[in-house]
């Protein structure tokens, strides 16, 4: 569990977790130096001695970061990440994960998860939803030899490093993943990933679908090329990562993906100048 100044939700985080009736689990909180008393309910939990608990609390480099650490501390079985301001549907979540896991062993597990505020239900449960838009993190399990094979989480995508992972396994036939129709949590959407478009990972989407030889398997290839090339303008026009934008736009029009020369000729021209306007 990643934190950073969640005091006013915290509590019930770590209360959803405790009142789960599967009891064997560690909890590992990885605080990103909150200056709120976000350290001080972790504590007082940690007092009550009802979970096995590894916390530190030191400044990093975002949320991806501070899970990358969370993974090097872990010893479990299986991993699942959850933020501060993020709760399990219910009391017998991981139990019926885990059960599913013992009736049909996979790499990746996941389920549905909610919109705390809005109420919104996501149930990502094609290969089409997945590869498009991707699984919100709260809803997956995930076997820690997916890590030590993909690698940790690239902090270079600042909101979208779980989904990248992620289209990672569902892109290699080594991993087996399984859906299952299960509410596993309700999802916190005053944090980063819920506020903040990752414009960087995306601009960079359809590249790696093509790349992954995935891009037969979405229904709107040509919607997700069109978001990927925006994202490349975007990303010059706001002078943010240019170098791997360019790398992206040129991969974009010079391949065979049914753009029209005009478009193509317009597409680089648009690039050049949001690259030199000051």
């Amino acid at each position: 569990m990643p934190l950073y100044n969640c005091e006013s939700t915290l509590q019930q985080a770590l209360d959803s977790i405790t009142s789960q009736f599967f009891k064997s689990y560690e909890l590992v909180l990885v605080d990103g130096g909150s200056n709120d008393n976000t350290q001080y309910i972790v504590n007082n939990f940690k007092k009550t001695g009802e979970v096995n608990v590894q916390f530190i609390s030191e400044p990093d480099r975002g949320i991806y970061d501070a899970m990358n650490k969370g993974i090097y501390m872990a010893s479990g079985q299986w991993f699942y990440f959850m933020g501060g301001d993020d709760t399990f549907s219910s009391s017998t979540v991981l139990g019926q994960v885990y059960q599913a896991i013992q009736n049909e062993p996979a790499d990746l597990v996941y389920g549905n998860v909610t919109g705390a505020t809005s109420k919104t239900k996501y149930a990502d449960d094609t290969i089409n939803k997945v590869l498009s838009r991707g699984i919100h993190h709260q809803g997956i399990f995930y076997n820690p030899g997916i890590f030590n094979y993909t690698g940790k989480y690239n902090i270079k995508f600042k909101v979208a490093a779980d989904y990248h992972l992620t289209l990672k396994v569902f892109c290699n036939p080594a991993f087996k993943t399984k859906y299952i129709d299960l509410d596993i949590a309700r999802f916190g959407e005053t944090g980063l990933s819920s506020s903040t478009y990752d414009y960087r990972f995306f601009s960079y989407h359809y590249k790696f679908l093509s790349t992954y030889k995935a891009l037969g398997k979405i229904n709107d290839k040509a919607t997700c090329l069109q978001q990927s090339i925006y994202c490349c303008l975007w990303l010059a026009k706001e002078k943010q990562s240019i170098t791997f934008a360019w790398l992206n736009i040129l991969y974009y029009i010079t391949g065979l993906n049914g753009l029209s020369i005009s478009f193509r000729v317009k597409t680089f021209l648009r690039m050049i100048y949001w690259s030199l306007k000051k």
